[in-house]
């Protein structure tokens, strides 16, 4: 098992306060710590986008800067703020479809880095999660939340172990730093090939997509609760299975061999936290509408949430993203 991020969450965007948060994660040595993150609260409405980008001066850290809704008039400025560096990160909250076309506006406009770091979120309200873009610090006081990366541990059935550790790691780092460790994203979500889509063929004896992997999916979901309620701990956030396409390379293999499309995607996202995550997208307006359209009533029923990562294709059928490598483009059946 590894930390797959410290994520610290702070109660107002305060550039000292920031500055002294980053100092108590640096504090933090731990070679099974993969990354260390800063999460801020909801951004001010009263706030100039400009200002945010004095705050992210330590380049060691990844922000989630900016968290809006739907209706929020600065909307296509988060480009401008994505494109000055590769450690700022966005997410907008959807409130309504009538504001959708805004939203694929600037989506269409973003480079791939600019767009692995910016996502959408179909919740009730901003998500209190470890898990970028899709990240807002929604606390009291300054907090921090763990999120892992332990698919392999997960196979061997070490999650419960996993998650103990993990837990009183957490526990130990709010004594170290004084922040309040507020708990686990148990979410189970990989990194190339540590991957979650082998996992699920193992487990079904199938190829993806077949009949079943709906059901498997579902029965991870239940086994990480399960394992969540043996270890005594009290998720926080996504805390379900994720399919990032563009993170694991099963995933990636079976985009490119057409054996995984876009509507098979989205059917199993019925049962996949991180909904429609990290998979290129043929640019296209009106299928981006409806894509976040049928989101938008696969949350309703699910009551989870829900978020949504495209990476736009200009024609390419791979799509290069320094961070990740080629990001398949997905055929929309």
């Amino acid at each position: 098992m590894k930390i797959r991020a410290v994520t610290a969450f702070v109660t107002d965007v305060n550039k000292d306060k920031i500055m002294l948060t980053s100092s108590k994660l640096d504090s933090i040595k731990d070679e099974d710590i993969l990354t260390k993150r800063i999460s801020l609260p909801q951004t001010p409405l009263s706030l100039n986008f400009s200002k945010l980008l004095d705050l992210v001066e330590d380049k060691s850290k990844i922000f989630s800067l900016i968290s809006i809704k739907d209706k929020d008039k600065r909307l296509q400025e988060i480009r401008d703020v994505l494109s000055a560096g590769e450690n700022i990160y966005a997410n907008v909250l959807i409130t309504s479809p009538s504001y959708i076309d805004g939203i694929i506006n600037l989506i269409s406009k973003l480079e791939p880095s600019e767009a692995s770091r910016f996502a959408l979120l179909i919740n009730d309200y901003f998500l209190l999660t470890p898990y970028f873009p899709t990240s807002t610090a929604d606390v009291a006081r300054d907090s921090l939340g763990l999120s892992l990366l332990y698919v392999n541990d997960f196979k061997e059935k070490k999650a419960i172990q996993n998650l103990e550790k993990a837990d009183a790691r957490g526990k130990m780092l709010e004594s170290k730093t004084g922040l309040k460790y507020i708990g686990i994203d148990i979410s189970l979500s990989p990194w190339g090939e540590e991957s979650v889509g082998k996992l699920i063929e193992e487990r079904s004896g199938k190829k993806i997509f077949s009949r079943g992997h709906i059901w498997s999916v579902g029965e991870l979901n239940r086994e990480l609760f399960s394992s969540a309620w043996e270890a005594k701990i009290s998720p926080i956030g996504y805390s379900e299975v994720m399919l990032p396409v563009g993170e694991d390379v099963v995933l990636t293999k079976r985009v490119e061999e057409e054996s995984l499309t876009l509507s098979q995607l989205l059917s199993m996202t019925f049962s996949c936290a991180a909904g429609l995550d990290m998979v290129g997208i043929e640019e296209d307006k009106e299928l981006y509408k409806n894509i976040i359209k049928d989101a938008i009533a696969i949350q309703f029923v699910k009551k989870r949430p829900y978020g949504i990562r495209i990476i736009p294709s200009r024609g390419e059928k791979k799509i290069y993203i320094k961070e990740f490598g080629y990001i398949p483009t997905i055929k929309v059946v």
